[in-house]
């Protein structure tokens, strides 16, 4: 899971990213994220964690648990390239911005015995923090159409709105540490210094 939801998406910015350099027009990186993200109160960097063998070891694999890492990591890695693009003075060019769909009516609870997800589903909709997944777009769609020059900002909610993500979140020290084993464990370079 970490690997889709975080290691995916830097690898694909690690790609794509010399073309958004070279385009001649402003382009905008959209990382999906969730508030899940806040039940992470600690967070020890390694290759364990990115690579996601931390938690194999348990006897049962811990899924809320890997998701609530892999979207604090995807936060992370957001917040560290727009910090990095706005030292290399790229800021100007390549947003980067984060999106939280709320909680989306999805699959996401196929694992989970079909007596659970259906109750968890019905209190979530009793407490009217179920939506669509029509809805659910609406803030990815606002960090994609935010304003030029909108970067660093988490969206949720639609209509525009952005939140402040977790402390954690904001962890600078934290970010560079991720982005440093991330790169170390693909054998990769920082963005930009290739």
């Amino acid at each position: 899971m970490i690997g889709t939801n975080y290691v995916g998406a830097f690898v694909l910015t690690k790609l794509l990213l010399p073309l958004l350099e070279n385009s001649s027009v402003s382009s905008k990186i959209v990382n999906v994220t969730s508030f899940t993200h806040r039940a992470v109160t600690n967070l020890q960097v390694d290759e364990g964690i990115v690579s996601g063998k931390k938690f194999l070891s348990s006897k049962h694999y811990p899924y809320a648990q890997v998701y609530e890492y892999s979207k604090l990591c995807v936060l992370l890695f957001s917040f560290e390239l727009h910090r990095q693009l706005t030292q290399m003075g790229k800021s100007h060019q390549i947003f980067v911005n984060v999106a939280d769909p709320g909680i989306v009516r999805t699959n996401i609870m196929r694992e989970v015995p079909a007596c659970l997800s259906w109750f968890a589903y019905f209190v979530l909709k009793r407490l009217r923090l179920l939506q669509s997944p029509d809805r659910g777009k609406d803030s990815i769609i606002d960090a994609a159409f935010a304003p030029p020059g909108t970067s660093g900002a988490y969206f949720f909610g639609g209509k525009g709105r952005t939140i402040n993500p977790s402390a954690l979140s904001r962890n600078a020290k934290l970010a560079h540490e991720l982005w440093e084993t991330t790169c170390n464990m693909l054998s990769a370079t920082p963005f930009g210094n290739e």
